[in-house]
């Protein structure tokens, strides 16, 4: 024992052990957005650098102890920035020291500081045996918790959401099980957005649902305008946990919120009643992969784990924002005609989702099973690009590509007109088909907010669509100012006697 103290006092591998404790902790913190394989690779990558840090600077000092102290700082600084930053803002409430032109010039004054205090110290045994202990004990921990990563609990810790509300649930599977349709059109207004800002009355197609049985609400409003979270929080039915009012969201809030609806409530409490869940969405579930995903919903793992680090903040606070900056202001200047190859496979990919969403979803019906079915389809309808117009015709390419279309009136509710013919289709042939009446529920995810020269940046961005057809058509729990995350309360609570109690009805703004 006494030699290991010794061993500990003498030497400062706190430097490597640094590295270590950093990615443990990390792979904990974000367990099931990052693979290990990548996880290890980041970590070999970072010991190495500290490793060079650390022979560069016995170059400079001709001192091991000095340049492992040195290294062990620099390190912290570059590897716990955005812990500090956070640590500031958010724990601290000191929003003006957390500001990056306040804080990196601080930061280097103190590194600057720390780094004359450790040049002139000479003796390291007591800074090397704490140091040494303390991250010895936090890598002992992470180890321990991670040998409990198969339990499930422990993804939860990445969640937006509060996943112990499952185990609150409880639904009577005693009674009839109806096969639910839960069918999200992205971005389809509702009829304040229609009237207000593109003058148009949709009133048709309010009646044609009415007429085939369903319940349309008035004045529906969506809980979120960003489709992840929007979702998330409609399938977890519960507001989410750390996504503030007006703060634009990070790339670790995208992954983070992907994270939630892979393992949502929703589809967990359909599968444990019995259900088959059929998932043709833009999201995985466990054990049923998006069949489509948008290149925004998703981050590479070595971003998510360097994501903290003064390297993955100044990338995605500072560096992302710029680009931004540069894409408006070059918008403004020109509009674009052609596109790269990558961009345009993208689109039609997402084309090709469209049809195969609505050429499935119209088949699953005739599927015989002994298990009752929940169907999550996402559509992007009447999302831009316009493909179609009001007659089902191909619009050209080349044009519903730009910017310019965008602002296109005519262009936009000619893709309604389609949009509104294919869910009448998709309506009638599953209650046609399906050998029991189902539930359907068509919802969009939140306002159409995409269209440029109408209105700006205002409520009328969560005025989404709602529509629910009960086969008893009692519709007496739906209330016309219902928002989208006491969907499936609703339903739990009329089908199943599950007493969940309802939201309050709120709106999350969040900038683009």
């Amino acid at each position: 024992m006494q030699l290991i103290k010794n061993f500990l006092e003498r030497w400062g591998i706190h430097c490597f052990l640094l590295p270590l404790f950093f990615i443990l902790h990390t792979y904990i913190q974000y367990y099931g957005l990052v693979s290990t394989g990548i996880t290890l690779k980041i970590f070999f990558i970072i010991l190495s650098v500290t490793v060079a840090v650390f022979f560069l600077l016995l170059l400079i000092t001709r001192n091991a102890n000095k340049s492992m102290q040195l290294a062990t700082l620099y390190g912290f600084l570059f590897l716990f920035f955005g812990v500090i930053k956070d640590l500031i803002s958010d724990d601290l409430r000191i929003h003006f020291l957390s500001r990056y032109i306040v804080l990196l010039p601080l930061l280097f004054i103190l590194a600057v500081l720390l780094t004359i205090l450790i040049l002139k110290k000479r003796d390291f045994r007591k800074s090397n045996l704490y140091e040494n202990i303390l991250l010895l004990v936090f890598i002992g921990i992470d180890c321990v918790k991670i040998l409990f990563t198969a339990n499930i609990s422990f993804i939860n810790k990445n969640l937006l959401v509060n996943p112990d509300i499952i185990q609150t649930v409880r639904l009577d599977t005693s009674i009839s099980k109806p096969d639910v349709y839960f069918l999200v059109f992205d971005s389809y207004p509702g009829s304040e957005f229609l009237k207000t800002t593109m003058q148009y009355n949709n009133s048709s197609f309010d009646s044609a649902l009415i007429q085939r049985g369903f319940f349309v609400e008035k004045s529906t409003r969506s809980n979120y305008n960003r489709t992840i979270f929007s979702l998330s929080s409609t399938l977890n039915f519960q507001y989410l946990n750390g996504i503030k009012e007006n703060a634009s969201a990070s790339s670790k809030e995208y992954s983070l919120a992907r994270l939630s609806i892979k393992y949502s409530i929703v589809p967990e409490l359909f599968q444990s009643s019995g259900y088959t869940n059929y998932n043709l969405s833009i999201f995985d579930f466990p054990d049923h992969p998006a069949l489509y995903r948008e290149s925004f919903l998703t981050l590479p793992d070595q971003d998510v784990l360097l994501y903290n680090t003064l390297q993955g903040r100044i990338k995605n606070d500072i560096l992302w924002n710029l680009i931004l900056w540069m894409d408006r202001k070059r918008y403004k200047e020109i509009k674009p005609v052609s596109f790269d190859e990558e961009f345009t496979a993208d689109k039609k990919r997402q084309l090709h989702f469209n049809n195969t969403v609505i050429d499935s979803v119209v088949k699953i019906p005739v599927i015989k099973t002994n298990k009752p079915k929940f169907i999550y389809a996402h559509f992007y309808l009447p999302h831009p690009p316009f493909f179609y117009n009001a007659k089902g015709e191909l619009n050209d390419l080349n044009y519903i590509l730009t910017d310019e279309s965008l602002t296109n009136r005519n262009l936009f509710l000619s893709y309604l007109q389609y949009t509104n013919d294919q869910i009448i289709r998709i309506i009638d042939s599953i209650q046609k088909l399906s050998p029991k009446p189902p539930v359907i529920i068509i919802q969009s995810d939140h306002g159409f907010r995409d269209f440029k020269g109408g209105t700006p940046y205002s409520e009328l961005y969560f005025d989404n669509y709602s529509a629910f057809y009960f086969p008893d058509r009692n519709y007496n729990m739906i209330y016309d100012s219902m928002t989208n995350i006491n969907t499936f309360p609703v339903f739990f609570n009329k089908y199943f006697n599950a007493k969940i109690p309802l939201q309050k009805d709120s709106m999350v703004a969040m900038p683009y």
